[in-house]
């Protein structure tokens, strides 16, 4: 029994030293061809970047073009270990076929065509922010299989190619116009064509507020205590440098919320109160009312 085993180890041993030149030659070639993807692929994104607008195209073939020879690396290697059948096999369309249809990279196959699908469309660009099935963010960069973008927290998210194919993708900072809106409880007396030309006229003199399309002031819903206004204006976030783009605009939208509001106040229009309505039901029982004196503690009835 120990005679076998030694046996076994000795030809293990054996056939590890026979093997180990064509596995360094192996080896060597596979990093070579791995190196040469690597440098190519950044070589043609740095000369292209420049000429080429979407920088998306220009980062997606450069992977494409680095795993294409790390690839080729992979069938040379198995050339030189005498694994040429495994070669023969990727190298011929029934073994891609099979490798794309099999269920452990159905799900890699279908990203790859996915971010294939968006090298075409390109619906948007590296810095665009887009939001897909709740998730929105700026757009780092896109690989073979996943998008990457961060959020307005911070967060990094990874979103499969596939889902943004599938779903509706909304970019915000296509042509960098984005609206911003708010509302506001006036009380019910407010005279709303007074106010509205005051309100439209502060706005157009804000240096982020565009001119067109023109802010423009809307009555939302009239209820028994209250006059909702709506305030809509456009900015352009993408001249915000100072302002972290995923923000949308929410810096801008917060102050003129809040300098809006003392502007009405200042002019003399008030926000609502609630009214409330005391109803009676033992009309025959009289109704005792008092005041009193915060200051004193008592009051008078």
């Amino acid at each position: 029994m120990n005679e076998r085993i030694r046996e076994v180890f000795s030809n293990f041993y054996t056939t590890v030293l026979d093997l180990l030149p064509n596995l360094l030659v192996a080896i060597f070639f596979f990093l070579l061809f791995a190196l040469l993807g690597y440098l190519i692929g950044k070589g043609f994104a740095k000369g292209v970047r420049g000429k080429w607008k979407g920088t998306i195209v220009v980062s997606y073939l450069g992977k494409v073009f680095r795993w294409l020879f790390n690839l080729i690396g992979l069938i040379v290697a198995f050339y030189i270990l005498g694994f040429g059948a495994v070669a023969n096999t990727l190298l011929t369309s029934a073994g891609v076929s099979a490798i794309i249809i099999g269920f452990a990279f159905k799900d890699i196959a279908e990203n790859f065509l996915a971010g294939l699908l968006m090298l075409i469309s390109r619906p948007f660009e590296i810095g665009h922010i887009i939001e897909v099935n709740g998730h929105r963010g700026a757009v780092k960069e896109v690989n073979l299989r996943t998008t990457h973008i961060r959020n307005i927290t911070g967060k990094d998210i990874y979103l499969p190619n596939s889902v943004i194919v599938k779903n509706v993708v909304i970019n915000y900072t296509r042509d960098g116009y984005l609206r911003l809106d708010f509302s506001l409880g006036l009380d019910i007396p407010t005279d709303i064509q007074a106010l509205r030309p005051l309100i439209i006229e502060f706005l157009k003199k804000q240096p982020e507020v565009l001119s067109a399309p023109e802010p423009d002031v809307l009555i939302r819903d009239v209820s028994e205590f209250t006059i909702d206004i709506q305030v809509l204006f456009w900015v352009d976030v993408l001249k915000q440098k100072s302002v972290p783009p995923a923000y949308l605009g929410e810096t801008i939208r917060s102050r003129i919320l809040a300098e809006v509001k003392d502007l009405i106040l200042s002019r003399g229009y008030n926000m609502p109160s609630q009214i409330i309505e005391h109803k009676m039901y033992h009309r025959n029982e009289p109704l005792m009312v008092g005041l009193q004196n915060e200051n004193q503690g008592g009051g008078n009835e």
